[in-house]
């Protein structure tokens, strides 16, 4: 019994310290691990690289956001507070970026449809066992037509058959497919409505005419809280709260994005993206799966990590953007880095990744990596099967082989520059010519007189010039009057920002236009001219943007969707300005070419096909169902087919004779070839 001298007993609360104390010793141990340590130590030193790569980019876009703000560069500024007089800034940036954003939106936004559209392939994937399907389709035309003629087809009969068969599997594939595209097509326009690609897309518009490059993020998956309605045993309506897991897409703010430096294109190489996060929204963080709950706590406890990137324009920043209160914002500010690259297997298996998800530590994996000061929170494998990065990035003007662009505050700063200087000497010399200047000889002026105040009818009253000159006492000096000249340089340059920016005056409205402009038509073909400017930066955001966007949610929908419905063979179509922005008058072109031609000569020669395919793109124009307007020729044929069918039938001889015309197989434009009919029953599927 004497052992039991040694027992201790300890209270709850000094165990859960302890464990704490362990776990953080633990935690503290692992990150110390060489390896954890030169994870994180390669994380931050590519950061370093590319914010230094980054260094003039950022300096480039403090100037564009000064530009668009209106506000001088402080060394400019300073130069001109030191000459004296105005401090005028024209606004001639800010006037061209907004005048391009709304473009853009009308563009792209604002028409009623999406900017992008699902269409089945040409030539969607048949079944695997398409042979058998057209088989069985086969043997129930031939079953067919033996219970209607009373005897077996022949063999040339029976491959005549066969390949109507094969027709109505390929019609019946594509009709499915269009199906599921369009079922697609709707589920992804929902998502992007419930995960706010319109504001992001908002705000990338924004970025893309300002900066050298805009970026939008997505599809991210988070957990999002949402209202759902239910019914309590009494029959009332409540409203109930639950998480879900749905795609996001966000706008990434140019100033916090480093790309690896020398790449041109996303999927070259590393990025960073920087996250400022508050306590709160660090803590929260904590048990959302991926993340490292020790690790986050052990950041909370001793502020490791708050502010420990300097990216030297973060206030210079706010303050351009208005945002002053961020001086004054809580001293706790977690600085996190997000990676998304290569990482070496062997870190990954040692920050806990398991050997299934790691099978070869010597490789190097696409990996999604966050780091908050010495401390790595996360680190899981890229989710994407081909290792894409959820960014897609493009720029107003863009340098070939080069990551960053052109926004339209580069493209006219020169002519910022003149039109500034024009207009604040124009506001100097209208300021000194607008009155005389004065030159008076206090010699010959009583002591006691106010040269001050002059005023008409006032009376002099002059000594004699001790000189003995004749020179009047006081003497007026009208300066030259230069505005007229200061103003024509000043249009000259504003004029200059139209060219060189491609977002001429009167898109917005300006209506002093010359020549052509004064018409409707010329304005018309100013407008459609104008158009041609904008329609390469639009096949940037289309294939850069939208096209990725849409196929990464698209690819997300068909992995884990559970509806199979809406899954099928398809591709992604931009449908940007290109089309868009000359929409009414190409469609008003194609309705006179339709007027033209309708007679028939011209129809003998265009065919019931060729306007057929005119009818469906003016359909398509005038935002109908084009499928269901204008059939597809596909369609076409096999209702022709339909129709011979019932024609046939319902002159088919009682006796089961065969009479007139045989099956025969079809043409390239769904047409019997011989010049014979083929006749098929659409409902029963047999033929005659």
């Amino acid at each position: 019994m004497a052992g039991l001298n040694f027992l201790r007993v300890v209270d709850n609360a000094t165990l859960v310290k302890q464990e704490d104390e362990d776990a953080r010793r633990a935690l503290i141990e692992r990150q110390a691990d060489p390896l954890m340590l030169g994870l994180s130590s390669y994380l931050r030193s590519a950061f370093e690289a590319a914010k230094r790569a980054k260094d003039p980019i950022e300096r480039a876009m403090l100037k564009a956001l000064r530009q668009r703000n209106g506000d001088y560069e402080p060394t400019k500024m300073a130069a001109i507070q030191k000459q004296g007089g105005s401090e005028i800034y024209m606004m001639i940036t800010e006037v061209k970026c907004r005048a391009a954003e709304s473009w853009l939106r009308d563009i792209l936004m604002d028409t009623g449809t999406p900017p992008w559209d699902i269409k089945p392939t040409p030539l969607p994937d048949l079944p695997e066992a398409n042979d058998r399907v057209i088989d069985e389709l086969l043997a129930e035309k031939i079953t067919g037509l033996i219970q209607q003629i009373g005897q077996a087809p022949n063999p040339t009969e029976v491959a005549q058959l066969r390949e109507i068969a094969a027709q109505e599997l390929r019609f019946s594939v594509m009709q499915d497919a269009e199906s599921r595209a369009g079922k697609m097509k709707q589920k992804i326009a929902d998502q992007f409505a419930e995960g706010g690609f319109s504001s992001a897309f908002n705000e990338f518009i924004t970025d893309l005419v300002t900066f050298p490059a805009a970026i939008l993020k997505g599809p991210c998956v988070r957990r999002q809280r949402k209202l759902s309605w239910s019914t309590d045993e009494n029959g009332n309506t409540i409203a109930v709260a639950d998480e879900q897991l749905a795609p996001e897409f966000e706008r990434v703010d140019p100033f916090r994005f480093y790309p690896e430096p020398g790449i041109s294109k996303v999927s070259d190489g590393y990025i960073f993206e920087h996250h400022p996060l508050t306590r709160m929204t660090l803590s929260e963080l904590i048990g959302v799966p991926g993340y490292d709950n020790d690790a986050i706590r052990e950041l909370l406890r001793s502020g490791n990590g708050t502010s420990w990137i300097n990216t030297g324009v973060d206030l210079e920043k706010d303050d351009l953007e208005r945002k002053h209160s961020t001086e004054q914002r809580p001293t706790m500010i977690y600085d996190a880095l997000e990676f998304w690259g290569k990482v070496s297997g062997r870190m990954l298996r040692e920050w806990g990744l398991s050997d299934e998800e790691v099978p070869d530590p010597d490789r190097e994996y696409d990996a999604n990596v966050w780091v908050v000061g010495d401390y790595v929170i996360k680190a899981i494998l890229n989710y994407d099967p081909l290792g894409e990065k959820p960014y897609a990035v493009t720029s107003f003007i863009r340098n070939p082989g080069a990551f960053w662009g052109k926004g339209i505050p580069e493209i006219i700063e020169d002519v910022q520059s003149v039109c500034n200087a024009a207009a604040r000497s124009l506001v100097n010399n209208m300021g000194i010519a607008s009155g005389p200047q004065v030159e008076v000889n206090l010699e010959r002026l009583p002591t006691n007189e106010d040269v001050t105040q002059i005023h008409p009818w006032r009376i002099w009253q002059v000594l004699n010039d001790p000189l003995g000159s004749s020179a009047p006492a006081v003497r007026f000096n009208q300066p030259n009057d230069n505005s007229g000249s200061l103003m024509s340089v000043y249009e000259r340059f504003s004029k200059l920002a139209d060219d060189h920016s491609g977002v001429p005056s009167y898109i917005y409205g300006d209506l002093n236009v010359k020549g052509a402009g004064r018409t409707a038509s010329g304005l018309s073909m100013l407008m459609g001219s104008a158009g041609k400017s904008i329609r390469q930066v639009v096949m940037h955001i289309d294939s850069d943007v939208i096209k990725v966007v849409v196929h990464r949610q698209f690819v997300y929908n068909m992995r884990y969707d559970e509806d199979e419905s809406i899954k099928g063979d398809a591709q992604i179509i931009p449908r940007g300005a290109i089309n868009l922005a000359v929409k009414d008058t190409v469609n008003t072109r194609r309705v006179e070419f339709l007027q033209a031609t309708a007679n028939e000569f011209d129809m003998e020669i265009i065919g019931k096909d060729g306007r057929a395919a005119i009818l469906r793109e003016v359909a398509k124009g005038l935002q109908m169902a084009e499928d269901e307007v204008v059939p597809s020729r596909e369609k076409a044929a096999f209702n022709k087919l339909a129709a011979q069918s019932e024609a046939q039938a319902a002159i088919a001889p009682p006796d089961g004779g065969r009479t007139g015309p045989q099956p025969q197989t079809l043409d390239q434009a769904g047409n019997p070839a011989g010049g014979q009919n083929l006749v098929a029953n659409q409902n029963t599927g047999r033929a005659v």
